[in-house]
This record gives C-alpha cells, structure tokens and sequence, in this order.
C-alpha cells in the first residue's frame, strides 16, 4: 500500500507541476478537430466496445492494475504482450514472460498456471485456454503473440473483473519460467467476443 500511496503522489506532484493556471483550465469544449467525429447525440444507444488495453512498465517493485466489466456472459480473450513488443518492433524494452492474475469482482482467482498456481504466464499452443487466442491474434489480427507471453480464453458470465500483471518470480517454477529481464513495457489486451 505504501508504494501505491508513493506512486499516486508522485503522479500528482508530476500533474501539479505540469498543470497551467487555474483560468486556462476553465474552459468547455468549443470544436472538434478529429474529422468525422460528430458530438454527443442524445438518445443514443449503449456503445460497444470490443477490445481494450492498458499499457504500462512492471518492475518487480511495480504492479499493474486494472479491470474491466462485462454486461452479458461471452467469450473474453486476455492477451498481455511482452516478449511480442520486441518481435512486433514496438520496443525492445519489454517485459519477458509476465505473470497475470485474473480476479472475479469479489476478488477470487479465476486462472490458475499448469502447476496450480493462480495466475498464469504463457501463451503457447496446445491448450483451448490459450488456442483461441493465438489463432485470433495470429489470423484475424495477423499481430501473433509470442510464446512467452501470458494469454487466455475464457467464457465469463456477466461482471466485474480485475488483473494485476506482474514479472514472473525468479526462483519459482511457472509455465514460461522466471522473467529475464524482469523489468519492462506490457500491453495489457482484452478482446470481448472477438
């Protein structure tokens, strides 16, 4: 908690330090510059989404945190990149085989590796946690995930979910092994119904 509590203050120190003067923050949007992008419609149906993504630096000392809800029970693939950053060219500082923790909103583990630990830190082929996923990723997005990172498909029924994404622990057997180097960039993925 307390490294939480360092990094939330940090964070608001970095915002306090860049934020301008309180009168150029008070001012309602006037124009949208994006083409094609209308403004706010009233009665406008729900919006759906398909894919998600968080992406952030873990350290054995920093832990992603997030979440995600679910309206409806569906099929729901979890794609955490690390080792794919490098091999997709998006950087070479990435972390190899992250551990990813899955929770259901009442904080229970939902995943658990091939050794019976909760989590998991693979994504390779031959299993239909991790099958579906790969072939998504590879055929239809045609940006495959890389052996060594942590994927899976999963049917959740409706809800709220949480992940933390963490280096592999060195010294403890997992399905990738331990995270070498154990610091580095993720992308954190969830594609609902793809």
């Amino acid at each position: 908690m307390r490294k939480a509590f360092r990094l939330a203050s940090a964070v608001a120190v970095a915002l306090a330090v860049a934020m301008p003067a309180a009168a150029d923050l008070i001012a309602p949007a006037q124009a949208i510059v994006a083409p094609q992008q209308p403004a706010l419609v009233t009665g406008a149906k729900a919006l759906s989404t398909q894919t998600l993504g968080s992406r952030a630096t873990v350290t054995p000392s920093i832990t992603l945190f997030g979440g995600f809800e679910t309206k409806v029970q569906g099929n729901v693939y979890i794609l955490v990149r690390g080792n794919s950053l490098g091999t997709l060219g998006v950087t070479q500082a990435y972390l190899d085989a992250p551990r990813v923790r899955l929770f259901t909103g009442a904080g229970q583990d939902i995943v658990t590796d091939s050794f019976g630990r909760p989590g998991f830190n693979a994504c390779t082929s031959g299993s239909v946690f991790t099958d579906p996923v790969i072939n998504y990723y590879t055929n239809v997005r045609g940006q495959p995930p890389h052996a060594r990172d942590a994927c899976v498909a999963l049917n959740l029924v409706a809800g709220v979910y949480t992940f933390t994404v963490t280096p592999s622990i060195p010294g403890v057997t997992t399905d990738s092994g331990t995270s070498n180097p154990s610091s580095g960039e993720v992308l954190f993925e969830v594609t609902l119904n793809p």
